[in-house]
């Protein structure tokens, strides 16, 4: 009977030792998804950006406040997913050897390519906001970025 309660109790520990790891996972796509809501629309976004550009940019002209919030926006896709992709390679790594692996960056590239067309569709149905495959293509993008970063660090430790 012994045995068998050990194989329980290190059951669950592999359970919380997963759920430790990926629950950080979830919990930036919470963030995401936070941001992927209308009070992170561009109309809303305006407000905030507006008067910090202004005090940067004084002369920036309507076309440059246009090309500012555009490139600010599409930089927050790419590094919401840059972060997820970092997150969700270290969730699929879980604290064993620290040499790159193809699998665990394969792991992470799935799980930031299905949220980030989840994110995307999900924008669809958020007022004042608009699903976009470009967004989701950046998101990718970031994700990858991510994952050539983890690559590099380890290819440098070794």
């Amino acid at each position: 009977m012994r045995v068998v309660q050990g194989a329980v109790t290190t059951e669950k520990a592999a359970w919380s030792e997963i759920l430790k790891y990926w629950g950080v996972v979830v919990a930036w796509m919470v963030v995401i998804s936070t941001l992927s809501g209308e009070g992170f629309s561009a109309e809303n976004t305006n407000r905030y950006l507006d008067p910090i550009l202004r005090y940067f940019f004084p002369k920036l002209t309507p076309a440059g406040f246009v090309l500012a919030h555009s490139v600010i926006r599409k930089a927050a896709h790419l590094t919401e997913f840059f972060i997820l992709g970092a997150l969700a390679y270290w969730a699929a790594r879980r604290g064993r050897a620290a040499s790159w692996q193809p699998r665990w960056a394969a792991s992470a590239m799935m799980v930031a390519i299905v949220y980030a067309v989840l994110d995307e569709a999900h924008q669809m149905f958020v007022p004042n906001r608009t699903g976009s495959y470009v967004d989701s293509g950046i998101d990718c993008l970031g994700a990858l970025l991510s994952q050539i970063m983890v690559y590099l660090r380890r290819r440098r430790r070794e």
